[in-house]
């Protein structure tokens, strides 16, 4: 890591942490603003991703821990989203007394998914596939690397 001569410590635009900060920042800048036309905030589009990856559908309280809200969040967000027809629920075959988050019957699914692959656009501009397929791998395992360890009981 390159220091500066007077200094200890590097210049923070050296550091790569400050690099992914400012581009996390600048997506979910761009992302809000694009989602603003679409009566979307960037919290319920996130929750809308949680809920494609499990087609058979997903609790509620489960939605709170994976998005790192409070359960009464994702309630209120969940209502509005239903009132809009993007989700729905169901009572839960296993937990009568529970229900699962589902993405409703048509949901206007098609402009979320343009969204994102307008934005990958803009992002890898300039990049070959070789450049692209490393940045992917890469910050998979910059993710990685941020997971916390696993605990065995």
């Amino acid at each position: 890591m390159p220091m500066d001569s007077d200094s200890s410590t590097p210049p923070l635009d050296d550091l790569l942490v400050v690099t992914l900060w400012t581009t996390a920042i600048a997506f979910e800048r761009r992302l809000a603003a694009e989602l603003a036309t679409m009566g979307l905030s960037v919290a319920s589009f996130r929750l809308i991703g949680e809920v494609m990856r499990e087609p058979q559908g997903v609790r509620q309280g489960e939605l709170a821990r994976r998005l790192g809200v409070r359960p009464p969040t994702v309630s209120t967000a969940v209502a509005k989203l239903e009132a809009d027809g993007i989700v729905s629920r169901v009572p839960d075959p296993s937990d009568p007394r529970a229900r699962l988050v589902l993405l409703a019957e048509n949901a206007p699914l098609l402009p979320g998914i343009d969204l994102f692959q307008r934005l990958e656009s803009l992002l890898v501009a300039g990049l070959n596939a070789d450049e692209q397929s490393q940045l992917r791998a890469g910050l998979s395992q910059l993710t990685a690397n941020l997971q916390p360890p696993e605990t065995t009981s």
